[in-house]
């Protein structure tokens, strides 16, 4: 689950846009160092190996060999300059090794690689997934990362919440759970009928509860929170309700084991809640969650599907009155 988590703060960080901040992403890091996280590492197929295997053209997927003695092994690399500095890339999975050439690899623990990188030389660091959506870790970071003090951390995205990928998807539903327009509408469809059948178990959610299902169609997340936010009246009953929306969504994929969670901007869209204030709400029912769960590491993304939405956030962001990095 690490690797795939590793994957998922990648993506978001390219969604994110320009000088997002990588700490979701050295936050799995870390977490890995710590924690056994497994890459993939294509090697140069040793000529000991090629003799056993024989015709290509022969094997068959499955197929073990053998050899009497030690082999050595070489990590292939990527030359970057003249003077044969080079990185050595790695793969979260199968899939994104087979976007370049083919390969032998094999399955090596970030810790180990992380721990030896100083003694080759030439080696400037590693680059992770470079077919793709690459992250490159050069060696003052992987130093970094050794000692790196992991943190929840908060990441506003413009977007629809279907665009990350992440453990667990909030939807913004209504108190039937049966679907409706705007974000519930989008996430139904692209989940498929089968949720719609689990939300007919689930008996509805009151306004401010948080109920999970699976996700069905959705292969970029786990889950699916679903959450009923309130429609505004200009009463203070309002924003008890909204923040209880966001605290219990995070109970819940905390109950589901849940490494990440995106928020759609709930209750600013027909439900008319003024989005300066659902954002300042959001924010700060968030970050008392995380502050409450200190130690917890979880990577929160906050999607907002209207330019002002997004304005309102970044101004919160970056004003800081709300104890959001």
């Amino acid at each position: 689950m690490l690797a795939k988590e590793l994957e998922r703060a990648i993506y978001n960080w390219y969604l994110t846009g320009e000088n997002a901040n990588p700490e979701p992403i050295f936050n799995v890091l870390a977490d890995g160092y710590e924690n056994e996280l497994q890459m993939l590492v294509p090697i140069e197929t040793p000529n000991i190996m090629l003799q056993l295997m024989g015709n290509p053209e022969n094997l068959k997927p499955g197929d073990t060999f053998t050899a009497g003695e030690d082999i050595g092994i070489s990590f292939r690399h990527l030359v970057v300059n003249e003077d044969g500095g080079y990185f050595i890339p790695l793969f979260t999975c199968q899939e994104e090794i087979d976007r370049g050439e083919p390969t032998s690899v094999i399955n090596q623990p970030i810790k180990a690689l992380f721990d030896v990188a100083d003694s080759w030389t030439k080696c400037l660091g590693f680059v992770i997934n470079p077919w793709g959506q690459q992250f490159v870790l050069e060696k003052d970071i992987i130093h970094m990362l050794k000692e790196y003090e992991r943190r929840a951390f908060i990441s506003i995205i413009r977007g629809s919440v279907l665009d990350a990928h992440v453990a667990a998807i909030v939807n913004a539903a209504n108190t039937s759970l049966l679907g409706g327009g705007g974000v519930d509408g989008a996430i139904h469809r692209a989940a498929g009928p089968k949720l719609l059948e689990e939300c007919r178990r689930l008996h509805g959610c009151r306004t401010g509860e948080a109920k999970s299902t699976g996700a069905y169609n959705i292969t970029t997340a786990d889950n699916i929170i679903h959450t009923a936010g309130p429609i505004y009246s200009g009463t203070p009953e309002d924003s008890r309700q909204l923040a209880a929306c966001y605290l219990n969504s995070l109970e819940q994929s905390f109950e589901n084991g849940n490494d990440s969670i995106v928020f759609p901007c709930i209750s600013t869209g027909v439900y008319g809640y003024p989005i300066e204030e659902a954002a300042y709400i959001a924010l700060t029912a968030i970050a008392q969650w995380l502050e409450e769960h200190e130690g917890i590491l979880k990577n929160v993304y906050i999607c907002c599907y209207r330019d002002e939405e997004y304005e309102a956030y970044r101004r919160l962001v970056e004003r800081g009155d709300n104890g959001v990095r």
